[in-house]
């Protein structure tokens, strides 16, 4: 059994859906990544976040130390590429993956998570991933009587990775929503997840931006840009997109981000409009916008075998990051009709069904060479500080008015 026995208290405990490791090799881009960063702002002159990342199998850990990595950007009052005000709690386990069904690492990972001190019993916590409801009671952030907030990020039922496991996902979902104070939900769809397992208390709460990251001028060349910033795979109409590029060849497609599905490779790479640039760190892309003209959001509408395509896929309940980062940035945007993209409070943002995608850059693409930037006052309801204000009232109402910066 181990227990962390760390120093000093922290003001937050933080489950996040991976961790550290993540953050610090990808830049902190996820929603939770973004809560930490800023609940470490908040309460880093009075103890900070404790960020315990899911226990990772010390061959991956021996591994990724041997290959090396491109370094964190270094930030004061912590390790490179740790945000200010948080403190890692990585674990390691002598246990192993089953390599013919990794998801199912999230269940087996789940009671290798450390025991923490008595100390820091009635430290409140924020969780991401649902999977902590399952640790072992010296290590479960649900079962010590702390005050918890369950953060929802996508809806796991419906997500294609997780099909394998969908059970212990439920399982898994059961304890957490039985157990948490409070539940925040990113969406509609993670809003109608909350209420299925009993907690009409949910709270929507969306995504945002911190538009002080990003700058509105432009540094566009070359043929007219639409630019996609995320993940390549199920969630994005493969179809769509190598029908839209094909129709507009005058145009430059560019995606930047990892290939989840390798089934969406070879489509994109073999038309020669279209760039895949690999994985960017976050702390690049504000400087990628900059050479975009258009933020585009092709993603397949529904889930499951609704979404269409082998193995379902499409929308998994939650809200889309990348619509307020581009907007943050000055650019227009053009998204399929995911649920909700209509209601955040944003303007210049095209929604349209896929096969209309062409026709709206086509418009633009005449009227060039280049789409002028649409300066956007995103509001404070849409920004990551007023996300953390928020969770940190429902961890402890007093936390936000002792912290007015």
């Amino acid at each position: 059994m181990h227990t962390h026995r760390a120093t000093p208290l922290p003001a937050v405990l933080a489950y996040p859906m991976h961790g550290q490791t993540k953050f610090t090799t990808e830049g902190y881009r996820t929603r939770d990544a973004h809560l930490v960063e800023w609940l470490g702002r908040l309460t880093g002159d009075r103890g900070g976040v404790a960020v315990v990342s899911r226990p990772e199998p010390a061959v991956l850990a021996v591994g990724a130390s041997w290959r090396g990595g491109r370094p964190g950007r270094r930030r004061l009052g912590g390790p490179p590429g740790v945000a200010a005000g948080t403190r890692p709690i990585e674990t390691t386990t002598w246990r192993l993956p089953d390599p013919r069904d990794r998801r199912r690492w999230w269940v087996r990972s789940a009671d290798a998570y450390p025991g923490l001190t008595h100390a820091w019993r009635d430290v409140p916590a924020v969780v991401w991933n649902p999977f902590t409801a399952l640790a072992l009671p010296h290590a479960n952030p649900f079962v010590t009587g702390r005050t918890t907030v369950l953060d929802l990020l996508d809806d796991w039922t419906v997500h294609h990775a997780f099909a394998g496991i969908r059970s212990d996902v439920e399982r898994a979902y059961a304890a957490a929503f039985a157990s948490a104070c409070q539940v925040t939900a990113n969406a509609e769809g993670t809003v109608e997840l909350a209420r299925r397992f009993g907690r009409d208390d949910v709270v929507l709460l969306p995504n945002g931006c911190d538009p002080e990251r990003f700058d509105s001028t432009s540094a566009a060349t070359g043929p007219l840009t639409v630019g996609y910033v995320g993940k390549i795979g199920r969630r994005l109409d493969l179809g769509g997109i190598v029908a839209c590029a094909e129709a507009e060849p005058d145009v430059r497609f560019v995606f930047a981000g990892p290939v989840l599905d390798r089934e969406y490779h070879r489509p994109l790479a073999s038309v020669p409009n279209v760039t895949l640039l690999g994985d960017v760190h976050y702390d690049d892309v504000p400087a990628l916008l900059r050479t975009f003209d258009v933020g585009w959001v092709p993603h397949r509408v529904g889930s499951g075998e609704r979404a269409g395509g082998r193995g379902g896929g499409g929308e998994v309940g939650g809200d889309i990051i990348k619509t307020y980062e581009y907007r943050a940035a000055g650019l227009p945007v053009l998204t399929t009709p995911v649920d909700g993209c209509d209601r955040r409070g944003l303007d210049e943002v095209a929604v349209l069904p896929i096969d209309r995608h062409a026709e709206r850059i086509g418009d633009w693409h005449r009227s060039g060479p280049r789409v002028a930037r649409r300066p956007a006052t995103i509001p404070r309801e849409a920004t990551w500080r007023l996300k953390a204000e928020t969770v940190l009232g429902a961890l402890a109402p007093a936390t936000v008015a002792r912290n007015p910066r």
